[in-house]
């Protein structure tokens, strides 16, 4: 019978696609301050939805929910620290299990955001 391949955990997948996230998250810093402010996290995420039906309204729903589940020390910036933190809750076990789809994945969605 085939080995069954031990899985890593969550912790140790996300540590794998730490360098992977931060290049994401740097694509969001278009001022290159080092967090992320509301603005560059609508802007982004209207760049990584492109022209999809939702409405600015419900973009910037969604941004706010985000933004507030996300910025846990309550300074209405996100730091790396907060984003991965976030990253590692929301990321789809499918990439845990699979690191260089999770890799390529993140990749695209940070060539996206630099276009």
């Amino acid at each position: 019978g085939k080995k069954k391949k031990t899985k890593m955990s969550r912790k140790e997948a996300m540590e794998k696609l730490k360098s992977n996230i931060k290049r994401y998250f740097d694509a969001y810093d278009t001022n290159g301050d080092g967090t992320l402010s509301y603005d560059e996290v609508v802007t982004a995420t209207k760049k990584l939805l492109g022209n999809c039906d939702l409405t600015a309204e419900q973009i910037n729903n969604y941004c706010t929910n985000m933004f507030k589940g996300t910025d846990t020390n309550k300074d209405d910036k996100l730091s790396f620290i907060e984003f991965f933190g976030d990253m590692s809750k929301t990321i789809p076990d499918e990439f845990i299990d699979d690191i260089p789809k999770a890799q390529q994945y993140l990749d695209g969605l940070t060539k996206k955001l630099k276009e």
